[in-house]
């Protein structure tokens, strides 16, 4: 075996392994450009690149620029003005701190700058090839600093053949960019790629105008605006769920003081909160801005300065998490249907403004027709229809649809309302208040305020149909709402059964308690989450060696054998390695309202369409099922007249 020496490596060669560290792409380079860039004060900042930044990429800005005496001196290895001692690294202000990327920069490349300070009546332009520099003189040039570098990697062409093909170090400078554009939106950004610009933002201080620039007005009326404090956390920015989430976690941007970041716990954080609204297989974006004390955080972590550690992460993440959350709760109610809650003059409601076509009076049949007997509903669908009603009973009885000819709510006539809240010869499904009992008598004056359900009956809503037995499609103003029967009825049994699972009785004894068997793992688990369960509605008691008498089951599955599955799903959760008894809860929960709700394709009688609807629009639930797909889709009027090409785009 050969003994090698220890020796001192040639000054280029150490310059060559730190670039290595800060420069792995021209994204990164200009990354760091553009951060020096706003430590200088710039209002304007201007990024132009060729053939993605490898044959050549330009930052310019309008900051407070360099010295002439200062500039050999900014080329050098840990040289910076932004900190001074040890103790500087505590409470980083500053977005550059370490004093590496110029000299990594210049180590890989040929770099060219020239700057101009404030007032003076001159700038110096310098050249540096390869860590070397070879040319220093005065120049004429404006009030900033100008930084181009060509050749990225020509010293080393062991980095460059690892680089991509140009449009994909394109796509990665206009991710950086893009973050840039999100973190200041007081400072005016201009990005151009061969020739064509990509992004230009306003510099008007407001986080709305720098979210159009990079994503659109489309995607900005689809976010939700953020803004909270916890645990002396400051939050403010946009979330998106729904129609906004995307595919991956590219588009999630997390800001602390102003500097871009990536973090796996404010990613979960994010995902815990928008859990329900966001189909699975999809992400929520967001762009979140977090203000906390300097010194509550460690951006000293990686000579790419994305990674920050912070000091009490539990606390930052539970704040993160609970702000999102309270300010999705706040727009559940669901959009297709909003004017109906708006009306803040409850004393006295407008009527609705119908045209009334009065029809022909119908002739007098010449025969009373017998009165065909009212077949029973299946079993199957009572007990998931029963999920309608408070006391398990079946809200309206069950009815065959008559034929078409005969079915009124296939009928085109005018629309015409009569009382009670019943399908007429107009075709027009009122829907229907809910029964009430008789309210004891009261000495009090009787108030005013008219109740809920006698607000429904003021809504212009028309329903036409079912189609496929799963999509209820309805008839709003000017717009036509497909609703899915299965999603909605899941929704309202999750808000039940979480209302119900949330109260203290939340079991109901068996007549007949049930043993269960268990693996020596689940009898483990069950010790350590016996709490967690006992919460959940269950009520066990050791039986023997690993084996467990179930007493009582959450009042909310009512069936024991469904119980006992479920128990057992939630003990082989448990043993999988979950550790959020909360969110273990809610899963469990969240299956159990899909395994009771109406199935799509399942026939459901009219009338408990309707009942399905009204408690739709008195609930004012989450307008997504617990599995984070959509309850309604809305078709504007304008929207099929393009479709059938009776107007023009």
């Amino acid at each position: 075996m050969e003994i090698r020496h220890i020796r001192q490596l040639p000054p280029e060669v150490i310059g060559q392994i730190a670039a290595g560290e800060v420069v792995e792409r021209p994204a990164a380079a200009i990354k760091e450009l553009v951060e020096n860039s706003m430590d200088a004060g710039a209002t304007a900042i201007t990024v132009d690149i060729r053939e993605g930044g490898m044959a050549s990429f330009r930052v310019t800005d309008n900051g407070s620029g360099i010295r002439p005496e200062e500039i050999r001196l900014a080329f050098a290895r840990h040289a910076t003005s932004k900190i001074a001692a040890a103790q500087d690294l505590y409470g980083v202000r500053s977005l550059g701190f370490r004093g590496e990327a110029l000299a990594s920069i210049a180590a890989v490349s040929k770099v060219t700058c020239v700057s101009r300070t404030r007032g003076a009546d001159s700038g110096v332009s310098l050249q540096n090839n390869g860590g070397e520099i070879t040319d220093l003189r005065d120049a004429a040039c404006p009030e900033g600093t100008a930084f181009t570098v060509k050749e990225l990697f020509y010293n080393a062409p062991v980095r460059r053949k690892f680089l991509k093909k140009p449009a994909f170090e394109t796509a990665a400078v206009s991710e950086v960019m893009a973050r840039m554009i999100l973190s200041h939106p007081e400072i005016s950004f201009r990005f151009v790629a061969d020739g064509k610009p990509v992004y230009f933002s306003a510099g008007d201080g407001k986080l709305e105008s720098a979210v159009m620039s990079v994503y659109g007005m489309e995607t900005l009326k689809l976010l939700t605006r953020i803004e909270g404090n916890m645990n002396g956390v400051l939050l403010s920015g946009f979330v998106g769920v729904g129609d906004a989430a995307r595919g991956n976690r590219a588009h999630q941007h997390f800001f602390l003081n102003g500097r871009a970041m990536k973090s796996q716990a404010l990613s979960a954080a994010l995902e815990s909160a928008c859990r329900q609204r966001v189909t699975v297989g999809r992400f929520p974006m967001c762009i979140l801005h977090l203000t906390m004390p300097f010194e509550a955080a460690d951006v000293n972590v990686h000579p790419n300065k994305w990674e920050v550690r912070f000091q009490d992460e539990k606390a930052v993440r539970q704040a993160v998490e609970t702000i999102i959350f309270d300010a999705l709760e706040k727009t559940n109610e669901a959009p297709v249907i909003p004017p109906m809650f708006l009306n803040t003059d409850q004393n006295t409601p407008a009527p609705a403004k119908v045209t009334v076509t009065q029809p022909e009076p119908p002739k007098p049949p010449e025969a009373p027709a017998p009165k065909a007997e009212t077949p029973a509903m299946p079993e199957k669908l009572q007990k998931r229809m029963a999920a309608f009603t408070e006391d398990g009973s079946v809200p309206v009885p069950f009815k065959p649809l008559p034929p078409k000819e005969e079915n009124p709510v296939l009928r085109t006539y005018a629309p015409i309302r009569r009382p009670g809240g019943a399908l007429h010869d107009s075709g027009t499904a009122v829907l229907p208040p809910r029964p009430t009992p008789p309210p004891p008598p009261v000495k009090t004056e009787q108030t005013e305020q008219p109740e809920v359900a006698a607000r429904f009956e003021q809504v212009p809503l028309r329903l036409i149909g079912v189609a496929f037995n799963t999509y209820i499609l309805l008839e709003y103003g000017d717009q036509l709402i497909l609703c899915d029967q299965h999603a909605a009825h899941e929704r309202l049994l999750y808000e039940r059964f979480m209302r119900e699972t949330a109260s203290a009785p939340a079991s109901q004894a068996l007549l007949l308690p049930i043993a269960v068997s268990l693996s020596k793992a689940e009898y483990a688990v069950y010790l350590e989450n016996r709490e967690v369960l006992e919460q959940a509605g269950f009520d066990l008691t050791p039986f023997g060696e690993d084996t467990l008498q179930l007493r009582g089951v959450p009042i909310v599955l009512g069936q024991p054998q469904a119980a006992q599955n479920c128990l057992m799903e939630a003990l082989d959760t448990l043993v999988s390695g979950s550790t959020a008894p909360v969110a273990d809860r809610t899963s469990r929960v969240i299956q159990m309202a899909c395994k009771h709700a109406v199935k799509g394709g399942e026939k459901v009688p009219m009338d408990g369409i309707l009942q399905l609807i009204r408690d739709i629009l008195e609930q004012r639930v989450t307008p997504t099922c617990p599995h984070g797909r959509p309850l309604m889709v809305q078709l504007t009027h304008t929207e099929l007249d393009k479709r059938f090409r009776r107007i023009q785009n």
